[in-house]
């Protein structure tokens, strides 16, 4: 019941401000600061950087609030668990009404620069394309036959703007889906829930072609062969992406653990998902039940997004592989809801070890969590 009243009061509040929310890389919302650095991506990056890390809230400044892509997927998601038909109703046509003009994709919605990327406000991403596309697999079912025929559509228009918009790299046995257009190396994460999503969408649709096949299993075996020994993944191939981190790793083990559990019960898959597991609860979860941000880091930061993922993972292991999870995942329930949780109805950003970020972020800090506390709750019953 707690968990439930949580999730309701997060709601409500997120409905009060109609679903618009800042976000924590939201500086080149400020239209004069995008225009001063527009083609000089070191300081977008340090503007974006200052703007996201400063304990000091700068969107009086000039940024703006907006409904962000994965709010309304998140929602979707939430709703379609909980069988609600007409929330799922509603949500999926709110996302499918911001869909890219060219295609079934969906993006950030506001201009963001990276070490991997300078992207435009239109500019869609895998990330949120993908997200969009596994809410829509679980909302199928409920909707309404006029609605079905549009996510039918959708789901069959993700896999067209996945080949034609963004790209597929075949590298022989191995094989992956740009991130954004132009990128040069895989980015193991967001290639981990496409193949959650191509698990999902096989099995609704009843989909049995060769080229889904061909995709699906150079993904995993991307997944499988590039693991490191230890277990973990890095975030990239790349060698700007040598890190590991908690939140991305989650989502890694928790999408092969629903390829495993959707109907691929390989060994080879068994043993990755088992040294994946294993060295996520070694080495990104603290022995006091705090998810740790960085491979390097102790408890601190406490990280709403990183918890809300935490979460969401050890509820599906237990839910799908059975794994013994009761007291790990009651401790990093507590320990988040301690920390991170305003009884107003939001999540906090996160708390250092000095300092408490207690700006609000819709689609990185209160819909993660909202969609995480229903896996708790589900696995909990």
């Amino acid at each position: 019941m707690k968990l439930k009243e949580i999730q309701l009061k997060c709601i409500e509040d997120l409905e009060n401000s109609s679903l618009s929310s800042y976000d924590l890389y939201d500086a080149l919302t400020n239209d004069f600061l995008n225009k001063i650095s527009r083609n000089k991506n070191l300081l977008r990056r340090i503007i974006i950087q200052i703007n996201a890390k400063s304990p000091f809230n700068f969107r009086w400044l000039g940024m703006k609030k907006m409904i962000h892509t994965k709010t309304l997927s998140d929602l979707l998601w939430y709703y379609s668990l909980n069988s609600n038909k007409d929330k799922t109703e509603f949500y999926f046509r709110e996302l499918i009404k911001r869909k890219d003009s060219t295609g079934y994709g969906w993006g950030l919605n506001f201009p963001y620069t990276s070490r991997f990327i300078d992207a435009n406000r239109k500019m869609p991403n895998l990330y949120n394309t993908i997200n969009s596309g596994i809410a829509i697999c679980h909302s199928y079912l409920l909707l309404k036959d006029d609605d079905k025929k549009e996510a039918t559509n959708a789901l069959k228009g993700i896999l067209d703007f996945l080949e034609n918009n963004l790209g597929f790299v075949d590298e022989g046995k191995v094989g992956w889906y740009l991130y954004y257009p132009g990128q040069e190396h895989p980015t193991y994460n967001v290639n981990a829930l496409t193949l959650y999503f191509i698990s999902h969408l096989r099995n609704i649709l009843q989909l049995d072609d060769s080229y889904i096949q061909n995709r699906h299993d150079k993904i995993l075996n991307l997944l499988i062969q590039e693991q490191n020994q230890d277990g973990s993944w890095f975030y990239a191939r790349s060698s700007k992406g040598k890190w590991i981190d908690g939140f991305h790793s989650a989502f890694i083990i928790e999408s092969l653990a629903f390829n495993y559990y959707s109907g691929n019960q390989t060994f080879e898959l068994k043993n990755c998902i088992d040294k994946a597991w294993d060295f996520y609860l070694e080495n990104m979860i603290t022995d006091d039940y705090f998810p740790k941000y960085f491979y390097e880091d102790c408890k601190f930061p406490i990280e709403s997004q990183n918890c809300a993922q935490s979460i969401q993972t050890i509820a599906c292991m237990g839910l799908w592989l059975n794994k013994p999870i009761d007291n790990i995942l009651k401790g990093v329930i507590n320990n988040t809801l301690f920390n991170l949780y305003c009884d107003k109805g939001y999540f906090y950003h996160k708390k250092t070890k000095y300092w408490t970020y207690k700006t609000s972020y819709s689609r990185w800090s209160n819909t993660p969590m909202i969609l995480s506390l229903e896996y708790a709750s589900k696995y909990l019953k």
